[in-house]
């Protein structure tokens, strides 16, 4: 028989480092991670500036009661819309149902009516005979 043709596992360490982790990250300058620190800190006391100055300008609870009353007026809309839409196509569905209903039906008045006159000139119309009068 022949040998396969694979190669022997090499036992040791491989060649390829498929999880490795590459070079290490440079540490980060003690003043640029003061820089980052302050203007962090900055940040989050603009931001809470802002927030403890929205209340004075603009009433929340009046902002969040306009905004559930836009969505639940575009929620009504939007099923406006819908059933309106539905009932255009329930129309136009029935116009589609009395069209076909009518073709049909005249087709049928023709066909009958050509079989009607297809019987009549088959058969041989024999002319009346007189009836003689019997006599008491």
């Amino acid at each position: 028989m022949n040998q396969p043709l694979f190669r022997p596992v090499l036992k040791g360490k491989s060649s390829k480092n498929v999880f490795s982790k590459g070079r290490s990250p440079r540490p980060v300058s003690i003043l640029r991670q003061f820089f980052e620190a302050f203007l962090l800190l900055g940040l989050g006391a603009g931001a809470f500036a802002f927030l403890s100055w929205i209340p004075r300008k603009i009433d929340a609870m009046v902002l969040v009661s306009e905004a559930v009353a836009d969505l639940i007026r575009g929620v009504t809309q939007l099923v406006e819309a819908c059933l309106g839409f539905a009932a255009v196509l329930l129309i136009a569905l029935l116009v589609l149902v009395a069209l076909v209903a009518s073709l049909a039906g005249a087709v049928r008045l023709v066909r009958g009516c050509i079989r009607l006159k297809s019987l009549t000139s088959s058969k041989s119309v024999r002319p009346l005979q007189q009836r003689s009068k019997r006599r008491r």
